[in-house]
């Protein structure tokens, strides 16, 4: 879903906006630690971007998978978005696959208390 750039899931990244400590949701697969959420700040509001930023696919002269192209849908985005893949925090902008609370980007256990009295915004991908 989101970046796999960062190598230890319990550690913090600095938020590339005002430089707080940010933190994403992990789950468990039984052979490691996959990313299930995006990063966020909890100071500026900034939100990692995740699968909504498109990108094309290249190809190779048979056809196979040769690396990632230009992004489909740059409109969507500014330009310190597109370059820190992070959403830029006045835009208030979050990811329409985070887990949100009126709007609000929000961990995985408050999620799940939201999802049992019914409060999770509901997501029509």
């Amino acid at each position: 879903m989101m970046s796999s750039n960062y190598m230890n899931y319990n550690e913090p990244i600095p938020c590339p906006y005002c430089a707080s400590p940010c933190h994403a949701d992990f789950v468990d697969v039984g052979v490691g630690m996959v990313q299930c959420g995006p990063y966020h700040c909890e100071k500026c509001g900034a939100s990692e971007i995740g699968p909504e930023l498109q990108y094309e696919e290249k190809k190779d002269e048979n056809g196979n998978y040769a690396g990632i192209g230009e992004i489909l849908n740059r409109e969507m985005f500014s330009g310190i978005e597109i370059e820190t893949n992070w959403y830029e925090p006045e835009s208030k902008k979050v990811s329409p696959y985070a887990n949100t609370v009126n709007g609000v980007l929000v961990d995985h256990k408050t999620a799940k208390i939201a999802y049992n009295l019914g409060l999770l915004d509901v997501k029509t991908l």
